[in-house]
Formats: structure tokens, sequence, C-alpha cells
């Protein structure tokens, strides 16, 4: 792995993780909807979950990747937990979106 897809890799967990920690920390363990660069972020809890499972299968799934030799059962295993990390990821994501529709107002506010 070159120097440029671990800087990558780390980016991307780091960024991930950090979001939902924030989502975290400002929902105050979602009693509040908090407001992320003025905007509000309804289901926080949810977004959080999507952003760790983002973060931990894109960012961490990229750094331990070549940590196994190819076609082992460790390759196999991180594989496969990383599928399944990215899948949750785009379930949560699915889900925060169509449990909370925009309305009308958010709409003509833009």
């Amino acid at each position: 792995m070159d120097s440029v897809d671990k800087a990558l890799a780390v980016v991307c967990a780091a960024a991930n993780l950090s979001m939902a920690a924030v989502l975290l920390v400002k929902s105050r363990g979602g009693t509040t909807v908090p407001r992320i660069f003025g905007r509000p972020q309804h289901l926080p809890r949810l977004r959080a979950v999507m952003h760790a499972c983002l973060g931990l299968g894109l960012g961490v799934g990229w750094l331990v990747k070549d940590v196994f030799p190819p076609r082992s059962t460790g390759d196999t295993v991180v594989y496969n937990v990383v599928r399944v990390l990215l899948v949750a990821g785009l379930i949560t994501a699915l889900w925060g979106a169509f449990r909370h529709p925009r309305s009308l107002s958010d709409k003509a506010a833009r």
C-alpha cells in the first residue's frame, strides 16, 4: 500500500469517526437535534452509527486489507467484516433518509 493510500484511509476513518463523535456529543445522548454548519441534524444517533460504520469499513478496512496474505482466512474475515460494515452504513443512511423526509419549509428555505 502506498503512502497516499494510507493517508487517505486514515483521513477517511478519522473524518467519519469524528463526525460520529460530534453527532453523539451535540445530541446530548439523542435528546436534542444538533445543528452542524447551521443545519439541523435529525436522527443524530442513526447518523452517528452510519458514520461509524463508514469510518470503520472504509478507513480501517482499507488499512488492514494488506495485513493478511491474499486468499487466507484472515483476509476473508476482514473482507466479510468490511462488507458487513459498509452494508450497515448504507442501510442506516437509507433508513435515515426515508425516515425523516424534508418538509416543504426546508425546501422553500433554499
